[in-house]
C-alpha cells in the first residue's frame, strides 16, 4: 500500500508535465510530509511489555543478547549451509531494482506514466503476496509439500516473465522513437504495461517465497531474526551493486540475462532447503516448549511404584 500511495503521489503532482525530464519540487514535498507523519505514528505504538491477551497473559518475554554475543553469532551465519543456500535469493532479491526501475519503466515511459506505472507496480505486489501466500499456507497440509509447490509455481511464473521481458527488450531497444504515454500511446502502451505489472507481482511472490523458507527454518524468534538480518543484508548488498553496475553503464541486455540467471539458480537451492532443512510437524516445538522438557523434573521409581519400593520386606 505504502508503495501505492508512493506512486500516486508522483502521478497526481507532475499529470500536466508529461515531457518533463523529472519530477518537481512539490513531489519531494510530498513524500517528506508522509514520512514524517510515519515517524510521528511510531511513537502510539505500544511496548510488547504493555501488550495483554484476553485471558490476562503477556503476549511477549523478551530477554535482550548482548553486542558480543551478536557479533558472534552472525559470523556464524556465514558458516551456516542453510544461509549459504540462501546467498543467491538474497542477492538477487532486490538486484533486478534497477533494471526494471531504470530501463523499463524510465526507459519506455514519460514522466506521468511512470507514476502511473508505479501505482500498479506495486497494488501488483499486493495482489502476488496473497497469491503465493494462500499456496504456501493452506494449499496442502504438508508444509514440504507447499514449499515444492510454491517454488514451482513462482519458477515457472518467474522464467514467463523474464523472456517476455527479453522479448521486450528486443523490440524497444532498436524501434523506440518516443516516450510512451498511458493516454496518448493506445496499444503500444498495453504490451510494456503488463511487463511491468508482472515485474511487481512476481517481486512479491519471489519475497513472500524466501520469507516463509526462512520462516520455516527455525522456530525460535531469536534464530529467524538473526537469518533475517542476514538476508537482509545480502539483499541490500545486491542491490548496491546493481546500481552501481548500472552506473557504469552495462549493457541492458546483460543486466537482464544476469537477473534471470540470478532468480533461476535461486530455485533449485530454495527446494533443496525445503527437502533438507523443513520439517513436517503436527505440532510445532517452540524454543520455550525445549526449555520446559529440560527443566522437568523426571518421576523417581517411588513415584513410578506408588510408594511400594519404601516399604519393608
Amino acid at each position: 500500500m505504502g508503495g501505492v500511495v508512493g506512486g500516486l503521489i508522483p502521478f497526481i503532482l507532475n499529470y500536466n508535465r508529461s515531457e518533463a525530464a523529472s519530477v518537481n519540487d512539490g513531489t519531494y514535498i510530498g513524500f517528506m510530509c508522509f514520512m514524517s507523519v510515519g515517524t510521528v505514528l511510531t511513537l502510539a505504538i505500544l511496548h510488547p511489555s504493555r501488550v495483554v491477551r484476553d485471558d490476562g497473559s503477556h503476549c511477549t518475554n523478551i530477554k535482550y543478547s548482548d553486542v558480543s554475543t551478536e557479533a558472534v553469532e552472525i559470523l556464524k551465519l556465514f558458516r551456516n549451509w542453510k544461509m549459504l543456500l540462501m546467498v543467491p535469493a538474497a542477492w538477487a532479491s532486490n538486484f533486478f531494482y534497477t533494471y526494471q526501475f531504470n530501463h523499463v519503466n524510465a526507459f519506455l515511459f514519460n514522466l506521468r506514466t511512470r507514476g502511473f506505472n508505479n501505482v500498479f507496480y506495486w497494488g501488483a505486489q499486493m495482489v502476488g503476496s496473497v497469491g503465493i501466500g494462500y499456496i504456501l499456507d493452506f494449499s496442502f497440509q504438508s508444509r514440504k509439500k507447499r514449499g515444492f509447490v510454491g517454488i514451482g509455481v513462482v519458477g515457472l511464473l518467474a522464467t514467463a516473465i523474464w523472456a517476455g521481458g527479453l522479448a521486450n527488450h528486443l523490440h524497444y531497444d532498436r524501434t523506440l522513437t518516443h516516450k510512451l504515454d498511458f493516454k496518448d500511446s493506445g496499444s503500444e502502451y498495453a504490451g510494456p504495461f503488463v511487463l511491468y505489472f508482472s515485474y511487481g507481482l512476481l517481486d512479491a511472490m519471489f519475497q513472500s517465497l524466501v520469507y516463509w523458507v526462512i520462516g520455516a527454518l527455525a522456530d525460535d524468534s531469536e534464530t529467524l531474526s538473526r537469518y533475517i538480518g542476514f538476508y537482509k543484508g545480502v539483499q541490500s548488498a545486491g542491490g548496491a551493486v546493481a546500481w552501481q553496475i548500472d552506473a557504469h553503464n552495462v549493457k541492458k541486455l546483460s543486466q537482464l540475462i544476469v537477473n534471470w540467471v540470478l532468480t533461476s539458480v535461486s530455485y533449485p537451492l530454495l527446494a533443496i532447503l525445503v527437502m533438507l532443512a523443513v520439517k513436517d510437524e503436527k505440532k510445532v516445538e517452540t524454543k520455550e516448549d525445549d526449555d520446559a522438557f529440560a527443566s522437568a523434573k523426571a518421576p523417581t521409581a517411588e513415584e513410578i511404584t506408588g510408594g511400594e519400593l519404601s516399604k519393608p520386606a
